[in-house]
């Protein structure tokens, strides 16, 4: 008899498991396509990410404890088998997702059967755990740990969460120590994928202790030791974990930058956090991809919030004392979002895909108090009462598949994304300055524009925000050809910035991009004066992280003739730059100017050598190799092949055949040099630049004497 009853148990969870698996895959059917989108290009695209396509080093990461390594593991093996496209990863995500729900159903099918329970859950077992495993699957809440490509880490790692829970209440039920090295070998998997699971050794204990064990006694004399390896491996990745708790106290404030906050902050902030989550979970909608949640520093802000959490907690612990089964719940909750929802600070305060795994945890209370509701209250013995569960049921999935299909599209691409939190909140900074990149990178300018100028109007009280997207308007003006405009908005974020009291890392960087900015228009327009100005401001409000901005003013300062500031700031640009950067060419331009003939000529030749095309280079070059005065920079020889390889790109020029006979009286070819000086002569009688020079070396080559000079003037 206990067979018959095994097999049915076998075939009915069997037939629950396919029809999950049936309604999950049609929640997300339309999650395939689409494109990498914002962070998953970064990690999923092999042109980007090396490392993807190398198993042996994903492995040895793995064997180190590096944080994440199973995360990045799980995306090579999806590389591997299932391939390199946005939909290929898109499969992966969804059989991590269903690989989870099959696992929750699985684990609170066992676990409801379990002694402790009395037989009070062992007819229902298998329909209860469905439903809470579908509702789960197929919530909305759900979508971002599984169609945003990236937030694998976060569904992998519950899948391995559960997997830990599940190995040990395997390994309750059976008394058997195979499941306990299982269960210690899942453990580690889930804190390698993501660090959210380093409350998995605890958990397990708490629900071996509130369903299994009799006594804390009990509990360590049996399966001690697997709890005592659950925690060895954890320990082993988290202490790479210390320097998330020690360091980290900044919060991301739109495209303004990190804005200090303290953990005190930071954990009052996240009461309201968790409220706005158990809200989502019970009705999710509206849902937003980013909801940029500003820091509570007031008492009021938080004051409902930070009560309702704190009686939850109470709750939590008080039933942990008498009813057991329901306190591990809670815990857990608790316990998953610790890590990203209490007193470490983290740039973003609120995202969806934190609730991935704790959505279960209220899933799971919802349906089982539901069912008790129903069992006690429900003695009309109508149909309509009868079935009123699988009603109730069928409806929430409905809707939830709806929903979660309706999701699923948003992540198609970086535009919809960012779309979707514009039309959400339309005053959302950051969602705008993004979705206005995008559209300018596609060339749809004049998109972007309306905007950024939206966005615009929503920062005349933050100054920051404001100035960093006037940065991004006068950069659109300028691509545009708009130059008015363009100044007019660079000196706006300027203002803007000089009004704040204290300067953040972020808001000098804004400041001095948008020096640069106006500078480098400045310097275009001819302004090389207010263009030194702007640029030298900006090197000064961060040194040294700006070579372009020493290299334009120097630029700027040579145009005015002020070699000595100009080359003080070319040589701070070429000190920060590589050779091939343009700063060691213009300081040889500023050496030449300054007659330091000899390091000017070795800088010619260093340059030529990585930028043999650059033919302004090449002529001044040619002219120190034909006629400086000094022994150790003339080479008539050198001089020659330069001029012949001018003359062969540009034809005889004036200037070219100026250089020719030059070079032709070094070498003591007096009458071929008269004949091409005469020919360039020639070439200018209608007007043109003054011959004066060029006839006076006229002169000279007819009274059989070269042309030598050390004034750089004379050379080019």
């Amino acid at each position: 008899m206990d067979s018959q009853n095994s097999s049915s148990e076998w075939w009915s969870a069997l037939g629950f498991a396919l029809l999950l698996t049936l309604v999950v895959a049609i929640a997300y059917s339309n999650s395939y396509d689409g494109e990498f989108v914002l962070d998953d290009a970064a990690f999923l695209d092999l042109e980007q990410e090396p490392n993807l396509a190398n198993l042996p080093a994903r492995l040895s990461a793995v064997a180190a404890g590096n944080i994440r390594s199973v995360g990045n593991l799980g995306f090579t093996l999806n590389y591997l088998l299932i391939g390199d496209t946005p939909t290929a990863f898109h499969i992966g995500n969804f059989l991590v997702h269903l690989a989870t729900a099959l696992v929750l159903f699985d684990l609170l099918r066992r676990l409801l059967t379990a002694p402790y329970f009395q037989d009070r859950y062992t007819s229902v077992a298998t329909p209860l755990a469905f439903s809470i495993a579908l509702i789960w699957a197929v919530h909305p809440l759900a979508t971002m740990g599984v169609t945003y490509l990236i937030q694998r880490y976060e569904s992998q790692s519950a899948l391995f969460y559960l997997l830990t829970l599940y190995c040990v209440t395997r390994c309750c039920l059976a008394d058997d120590w195979r499941w306990g090295i299982a269960s210690i070998a899942t453990c580690f998997l889930a804190m390698g994928t993501k660090e959210s699971a380093i409350s998995a050794p605890l958990i397990a204990i708490a629900l071996d202790r509130a369903v299994f064990a009799a006594s804390w006694r009990e509990l360590f004399r049996k399966r001690g030791w697997a709890y005592a390896g659950m925690l060895v491996v954890t320990s082993y990745v988290a202490v790479n974990l210390l320097p998330a708790f020690q360091v980290g106290t900044s919060h991301n404030v739109a495209v303004a930058g990190n804005d200090p906050v303290t953990r005190w902050e930071y954990l009052c902030t996240e009461s309201q956090v968790i409220t706005h989550y158990l809200r989502l979970a019970i009705f999710p909608y509206p849902l937003c991809f980013d909801y940029e949640w500003p820091i509570a520093r007031n008492f009021s802000d938080y004051a409902a919030s930070g009560i309702f959490v704190v009686m939850l907690l109470g709750a939590t612990f008080y039933s942990l004392w008498r009813w057991p089964p329901i306190g591990v719940v809670g815990l857990t909750f608790f316990f998953i979002l610790a890590p990203s929802s209490s007193f470490v600070p983290i740039a973003d305060p609120a995202f969806e895909y934190r609730m991935y795994l704790p959505l279960a945890c209220v899933v799971l209370l919802a349906v089982i108090g539901g069912y008790e509701l129903w069992r006690r209250y429900a003695s009309d013995e109508s149909v309509v009462v009868r079935y009123l569960p699988i009603a109730a049921v069928s409806l929430v999935t409905i809707l939830f598949v709806g929903m979660t299909l309706q999701r699923n599209r948003i992540y198609r691409s970086a535009e919809t994304v960012w779309r979707s939190v514009v039309e959400l909140r339309p005053g959302h900074i950051r969602a705008n300055h993004n979705l206005a990149m995008i559209l300018k990178g596609e060339g749809r300018v004049g998109e972007a524009l309306a905007v950024l100028e939206n966005s615009r109007r929503q920062t005349a009280d933050n100054s920051g925000s404001a100035a960093a997207l006037d940065i991004e308007l006068a950069e659109i003006a300028v691509w545009e050809g708009n130059v008015a405009i363009s100044e007019r908005y660079f000196r706006q974020a300027i203002e803007e910035l000089e009004k704040l009291d204290e300067n953040s890392s972020e808001t000098l960087r804004l400041n001095a991009e948008a020096h640069i900015g106006l500078g480098a228009l400045k310097q275009q327009l001819g302004d090389h004066t207010t263009a030194s100005e702007m640029l030298i401001a900006a090197t000064e409000l961060r040194p040294g992280l700006y070579p372009e901005a020493y290299g334009m003013a120097g630029v700027s300062l040579r145009e005015l003739g002020k070699l000595d500031e100009a080359k003080r700031q070319l040589q701070q640009a070429a000190q920060l730059t590589s050779p091939d950067q343009p700063w060691r060419r213009e300081l040889a331009i500023v050496q030449f100017q300054q007659g330091e003939l000899k390091a000017a000529a070795d800088a010619f030749e260093d340059w030529r050598e990585i930028h043999p095309e650059d033919l302004e280079i090449t002529l001044r070059l040619a002219w120190l190799r034909a006629a400086a005065e000094p022994d150790d920079v003339r080479d008539p020889a050198a001089a020659k092949q330069l001029a012949e390889s001018l003359i062969a790109q540009l034809g005889p020029q004036q200037q070219l055949l100026d250089l020719a006979a030059t070079v032709l009286a070094a070498e003591g070819n007096y009458a071929e040099a008269t004949r091409l000086c005469k020919s360039a002569i020639a070439q200018q009688r209608d007007g043109g630049p003054d011959l004066a020079p060029i006839e006076a070396r006229l002169q000279l080559f007819e009274r059989k004497r070269p042309f030598r000079s050390a004034e750089p003037s004379e050379l080019f």
